[in-house]
Order: C-alpha cells, then structure tokens, then sequence
C-alpha cells in the first residue's frame, strides 16, 4: 500500500529577466532581483521555493515582474518590484503562496509589495 504524499508542493517564482528599467534601458532590473531573491533566501525555504528566471511574461510596462505558480494552485503576476527594498518581501509572499492551500493569499495577510503589485490572478488549470 502506498502513503499519501506529505511533501508541501514546492512554489515556482518566475522572475522576468528582459524587462528594462524606465530610468535606464541598459539595466535589467528582473535580473538583479532574482540574484538577490536566490543569494537571500534560506535554506529551508529551498526545499519548497525555487526561483528561475523567464524571458517574459508580457508585462513590461510595470517592471520588475515576477510569477508565482504551484500545481493545483491559483498563479500570480506580480510587478513593480524595487530590486533593492522588495526582496525580503517577496520571500515573504512565496512562503505565504506555498503556505495557502489553493494559492490565494487574503490581502490582509499580503507582504506591502505583494499587495501593492498584484497584476492579475489565474486559476489552476483543470485536472485531467
């Protein structure tokens, strides 16, 4: 007989890393928020957050723009980031996503950056 499966399932940040800063076009803020995200998170968040980077999810007028998804939960896309102020924050927002059971966080219980930057919601996919 098989035992259910008692791991928490492990939340995928998508970070946009094409994205070009209003200030400056040459800088790529998406990619120094996800070396920052990577370098701050702890190791025991590792085991149910993984950060990768994705060319674009489409939203460029509101850089930095991240994803949050984990199967059989609602995505987020997130914007507006400050790579420098928002990392903590967005640490905060994935534990607090892998936490929920359906992905949805009550804004009540939002990091300030999560709830500021909600961009859209989706529901999970069908299953089957």
């Amino acid at each position: 007989m098989s035992q259910p499966e008692t791991t928490v399932p492990k939340t995928t940040v998508y970070v946009c890393t094409v994205c070009r800063a209003k200030d400056d076009p040459e800088a790529r803020p998406g990619k120094a928020l996800l070396e920052a995200f990577d370098a701050r998170l702890a190791a025991e968040d590792r085991a149910i957050v993984a950060a990768e980077p994705v060319e674009c999810l489409g939203v460029c007028s509101r850089p930095c723009t991240v994803a949050m998804a984990a199967r059989g939960k609602w995505t987020y896309v997130l914007g507006d980031f400050d790579t420098a102020a928002d990392v903590d924050d967005l640490i905060e927002s994935a534990r607090r996503y892998t936490a929920s059971e359906n992905g949805l966080v009550p804004k009540k219980d939002r990091p300030e950056a999560m709830r500021k930057g909600v961009i859209s919601r989706t529901p999970p996919a069908p299953r089957g």
